[in-house]
C-alpha cells in the first residue's frame, strides 16, 4: 500500500514527535489524552493552514465561478460574491488574457468578494484537510514545522534539537521553491520569500 494511502494526521504528528525524541501517540490524535496529543492538536491545524496558504502547492490549487450574493454592498461597490467554503487565499482573478496583472478591481471582506463586476471567476488556494491529498514535499515541511513548534513544550526547548530542525527546514526550502516554480508556466501571484523561508535563509 502506498504511503499516501495510509497517511493520517496521527502519523504526521508521530513523525514530528520522532524528530524531537517525543513519545508516540498510540491512539488517534483526536481522541488521545496524552500531553503530546494535546500539543499536536493545539498546533497542527494552524501550521497546516499557514503552509497551504503560503505556497502555490499543486494540491491546494482550485478555481471557481463565484455566486453573486443577493445583498448589494452599502456603498462603493455594486456587487458582492460568496467565496468558496474551502477558500484560504486568492491567487488571481481570471480575465481571459495572459497576464499576471489584474485590471478588475475588487476587495475581500470577511467571506465576501466585493467588486463592480457582475461576474467573477477566481483561482484560489483551497483548504485541504485530507492528508492523503498532500504532496510529499508538503508532508516533509509540515512534519518539520510541527516539530519546530513542539520543541518548547515537549523537548524543553532543547537547543541541539532546535538547530537540527532549523537546519532541516533550511535545507528543504530550496527544493520547495524549485518545486513551486515548476507548477505553472504563467506568472504567479506569490513571493516565495515568505513565511519560514525568510527565517531559515
Amino acid at each position: 500500500m502506498a504511503l499516501s494511502e495510509t497517511l493520517t494526521e496521527t502519523s504526521i504528528c508521530n513523525m514530528a514527535l520522532g524528530r524531537i525524541g517525543g513519545l508516540r501517540i498510540e491512539d488517534s490524535v483526536e481522541t488521545d489524552t496524552s500531553t503530546q496529543a494535546i500539543q499536536c492538536r493545539l498546533h497542527y491545524e494552524t501550521i497546516r493552514n499557514s503552509l497551504e496558504e503560503s505556497y502555490p502547492w499543486r494540491f491546494t490549487s482550485d478555481r471557481a465561478t463565484l455566486v453573486v450574493d443577493g445583498t448589494t454592498p452599502d456603498f462603493e461597490w455594486d456587487y458582492q460574491f460568496d467565496l468558496p467554503d474551502d477558500y484560504l487565499a486568492m491567487r488571481s482573478i481570471y480575465e481571459d488574457r495572459f497576464s499576471g496583472e489584474n485590471l478588475r478591481n475588487y476587495v475581500l471582506e470577511g467571506d465576501m468578494l466585493l467588486t463592480n463586476e457582475d461576474e467573477m471567476e477566481i483561482r484560489y488556494v483551497k483548504k485541504v484537510t485530507d492528508p492523503t491529498k498532500f504532496d510529499d514535499l508538503f508532508v516533509k515541511l509540515l512534519v518539520l514545522s510541527l516539530a519546530d513548534e513542539l520543541i518548547g513544550p515537549l523537548a524543553g526547548g532543547d537547543k541541539g534539537i532546535q538547530e537540527k530542525i532549523d537546519r532541516a527546514i533550511a535545507n528543504l526550502m530550496p527544493t520547495v521553491r524549485a518545486f513551486s516554480g515548476q507548477q505553472t508556466n504563467t506568472q504567479g501571484q506569490y513571493d516565495l520569500e515568505t513565511w519560514n523561508d525568510a527565517r531559515y535563509t
